[in-house]
């Protein structure tokens, strides 16, 4: 239990890989920092769990022990085109892991850096006042001199401190199967994507340790029938089910929040501030990046919460929000407009998805591929009327 006469100097509520790494980097900056979160880890976290490798150069932790899969292949099927294409690399495209596991062993990192773990604390409330933060929690109050909001989509924190439900969001699926062994090695060694099952969407198949997660997502907010979408994939999948499956629904960010994403001495990074990325969904990378900015403004400008805010804001706007534009403009094109979507895949659909592989390795980003001239995404993009 925390010292109720205790004053952090930031406390982040959230232990996912954006909060996690956010008080890693507070702390080895010396910062007195507590890490709150709901459940005591490692806890179950519905996720795909695929982890890109920019996410993994981003995390600068070893892995070995969390890993469950390593996919040096990705595969690629439009299914309403007809068309599927194949990128492989030395470098893993995708890593698979279980989140409990991943989370976990980011948040023993950041305790050895000296990190305060509270758990379990369910955020009830939070107020402010021209020095501080105090949050409210099952454990108890918190005081700190600024909070870090990093407990997902749908933050209790940042409610509790006055910003609206995020509608930038969208339903998910995922489903955990035990497969005969015939049909896990038939899915072995890959990160498979299905465009052309589920409206404006798409389905995977990521193979972990010894079963695969499957699961499908809609870009249309209001769409109700993922469960039937789910059943119809595993159904083209031709899979005989062996042992148990486990269904868990979430929701994913497509956008940033509209509103400032600091208020006071509150700040707001990965799925609560609403960066994910908006073309593959994929919200690791940009959990894990936002939250060594808001770390380095903190640092930076921790006596001041307008030159921390005014600091946060360049920082996002340096590193990260041009690329989820670009990301969103590509992502109109792809999920809701299908007939060009083939019309791209047909002419250019190889060097696109290598071009996107290069996004997955981090060596390349969205807006330099389309910055690049005479390359394919150009080609596609002025095709569309992207650029």
């Amino acid at each position: 239990m925390a010292d109720p006469s205790r004053i952090y100097d930031v406390a982040v509520v959230g232990a996912g890989p954006a909060g996690a790494s956010c008080a890693y980097r507070l702390a080895q900056a010396g910062l007195d920092v507590a890490l709150l979160d709901q459940k005591v880890p490692p806890r179950y976290k519905t996720c795909g769990g695929g982890l890109v490798w920019r996410a993994r150069q981003l995390l600068e932790l070893d892995l070995n022990g969390t890993i469950e899969h390593e996919c040096h292949v990705a595969e690629l099927f439009l299914l309403d085109a007809g068309l599927e294409f194949r990128v492989e690399h030395a470098k893993p495209l995708v890593t698979m892991t279980m989140r409990a596991e991943l989370d976990h062993r980011i948040v023993e990192r950041a305790c050895a850096a000296g990190v305060e773990l509270l758990v379990p604390r369910r955020v009830r409330g939070v107020e402010q006042s021209e020095a501080s933060v105090q949050i409210e929690s099952d454990g108890g109050p918190v005081v700190a001199r600024y909070c870090v909001a990093a407990d997902g989509a749908g933050s209790r924190t940042a409610r509790a401190a006055g910003w609206p439900e995020n509608e930038n969001v969208i339903p998910a699926i995922e489903s955990e199967i035990r497969v005969a062994p015939a049909d896990f090695k038939r899915f072995s060694g890959r990160a498979r994507f299905d465009f052309g099952l589920t409206p404006s969407g798409y389905a995977w198949v990521f193979p972990k340790r010894d079963h695969l997660s499957i699961g499908c997502l809609s870009r249309l907010r209001g769409w109700n029938a993922l469960r039937e979408d789910l059943d119809t994939y595993l159904n083209h999948l031709d899979l005989v089910e062996h042992g148990s499956r486990e269904d868990h629904g979430f929701v994913i960010p497509i956008g940033p929040r509209s509103d400032e994403l600091m208020r006071g001495r509150v700040l707001l990074i990965g799925d609560a501030a609403g960066l994910a990325d908006p073309v593959t969904c994929e919200g690791i990378s940009w959990a894990i990046l936002s939250g060594h900015l808001a770390a380095d403004a903190l640092v930076a400008n921790r006596r001041s919460p307008e030159a921390t805010r005014f600091d946060y804001d360049r920082r996002l706007d340096s590193e990260l929000l041009p690329e989820l534009r670009t990301a969103r403009r590509l992502a109109r094109w792809l999920y809701e407009r299908p007939r060009l979507r083939r019309v791209a895949f047909r002419h250019f659909g190889q060097p696109l998805c290598n071009l996107f592989g290069q996004v997955f390795l981090g060596r390349a980003s969205y807006r330099g591929l389309l910055r690049r001239p005479r390359n394919y995404l150009k080609l596609t993009g002025r095709l569309l009327g992207l650029s």
